[in-house]
């Protein structure tokens, strides 16, 4: 039994450090998630927090727009149109809705553990 536990234990700390983010505590940074993906769709806002598109599971909730924050500017995201409005949700989460010519697109924050 004490065998057991200490080669989960030790398995668990081998597997933590094999993906974006393992150890980084906090939101990743654009060099971060761009490392995982080189042509990832990013935006970063001005306090350095980096949200990606592409997240299936988002698409599947039903979030709705809500305050507008901001928007894209020049060198602030990878596809994203300059210009595109960028909003928070209703609903308190870590999404942000993305919207240019009527298109709305869905962004998560990117984070480690």
């Amino acid at each position: 039994m004490k065998y057991t536990v200490m080669i989960l234990t030790f398995l668990s700390f081998l597997l933590s450090g094999c993906y974006t983010g393992a150890g980084e505590g906090g939101a990743l940074s654009r060099e971060q998630v761009l490392k995982d993906n080189s042509n990832a769709d990013i935006i970063e806002l001005e306090d350095g927090k980096v949200y990606k598109h592409g997240v299936d599971w988002i698409e599947e909730r039903n979030y709705q727009k809500g305050k507008k924050i901001g928007d894209v500017q020049k060198g602030m995201a990878t596809k994203a149109s300059v210009g595109a409005g960028i909003f928070r949700t209703k609903e308190k989460s870590p999404i942000l809705i993305v919207e240019h010519n009527g298109k709305a697109k869905r962004y998560l924050l990117e984070a480690g553990e």
